[in-house]
């Protein structure tokens, strides 16, 4: 059995001990913020909650959609409206693997569902490796543009710039496009993005992440203490703190990240109470995923007592589409 790699060893040394400082600051805010949370919770305005909840359900639409674009530009996938059924139930029975601590889980899920639907593992892997790439980059740059209009960009953030270009860069299909196909060739996998179906994904993500940014904006209305912040910096903070939760790899889906650093672009004054609320966030994701994941679960199996054939198999010639 060989061993594990020291930086991997280090980083979950460095994630158990975030996880339990992170258990040590909750508990210490329930203590000492109880009343104050409890009346938070009473002036809520339920019916906001539960249309962030509905909203957040369009997200896996969403998701799926930049996946069957994703295969469609690289040749596979041929049965439209099958292949999008197919990966928004992939997509709604790999949610709670974004619950296990590392950034890949997720796609991993779905990339391994849509190959034993039949389509192959490397446009699959292609495709998850551009949603994070461009998802990144869509989020960090969006972020600071609307912040900037907003006047309410943190300070030290100009790094930011640095490592969304950089990603611009990493996924373009003159730069890390030319790298993928390569690798992909030397596999005898064929891979090809040009630059319409790259601004294609990056136009999918950009309707996504502001689509994230209403659900969470109709999830923070439902609390009058936050009527004070501007709609702006709220949308802006969010896109921007997310990308920067999602860049800490010892923060599982940048828990405790995005909320501190949240709290602090909304310059809030009652710092504990503000996160508290911002964490309440997850618990209306959560519920989505467990109600899409049963669900997708159930469709699953009723799909598996039918399923006609492979998702890869064109209709007219029955060979497989595209190779690898």
């Amino acid at each position: 059995m060989s061993e594990t790699p020291a930086p991997a060893r280090l980083l979950k040394v460095l994630r158990v001990a975030y996880l339990a400082g992170l258990a040590v600051l909750i508990g210490w805010v329930a203590r000492t913020e109880w009343d104050e949370v409890l009346t938070l919770l009473g002036d809520a305005r339920p019916g906001l909650i539960v249309a962030s909840l509905a909203s957040s359900f369009l997200l896996i639409l969403i998701g799926a959609w930049f996946w069957t674009v994703g295969l469609h530009i690289q040749g596979h996938g041929l049965d439209t409206p099958r292949l999008f059924s197919k990966a928004t139930v992939a997509t709604s029975r790999s949610l709670l693997a974004r619950y296990v601590p590392g950034s890949v889980w997720f796609a991993v899920g779905r990339v391994a569902l849509l190959r034993n639907a039949g389509l192959p593992v490397g446009p699959l892997s292609a495709t998850a490796i551009l949603e994070m790439a461009t998802s990144l980059t869509v989020v960090l740059m969006s972020g600071l543009a609307v912040l900037s209009l907003s006047g309410g960009i943190p300070g030290g953030s100009a790094w930011m710039v640095f490592v969304a270009a950089a990603l611009i860069v990493a996924t373009s299909p003159g730069g890390g496009g030319r790298v993928m196909a390569w690798l992909a060739a030397r596999r005898g996998i064929e891979f090809a993005l040009d630059w319409r179906g790259y601004l294609r994904l990056i136009g999918i993500n950009v309707v996504f992440w502001g689509w994230s940014a209403v659900t969470f904006l109709l999830y923070l209305r439902a609390f009058p203490a936050a009527d004070e912040f501007r709609t702006l910096l709220v949308v802006g903070g969010f896109l921007l703190t997310w990308g920067i939760g999602f860049l800490a790899p010892f923060a599982p889906q940048g828990i405790g990240v995005f909320e501190l650093t949240m709290a602090t672009v909304l310059q809030a004054e009652g710092m504990a109470r503000t996160v508290v609320v911002l964490g309440g966030y997850r618990l209306v994701l959560l519920a989505r995923d467990f109600i899409a994941t049963s669900t997708a679960e159930f469709i699953a199996t009723r799909q598996a007592l039918r399923e006609p054939g492979p998702l890869g198999t064109h209709p007219e010639s029955g060979a497989a589409g595209g190779t690898g």
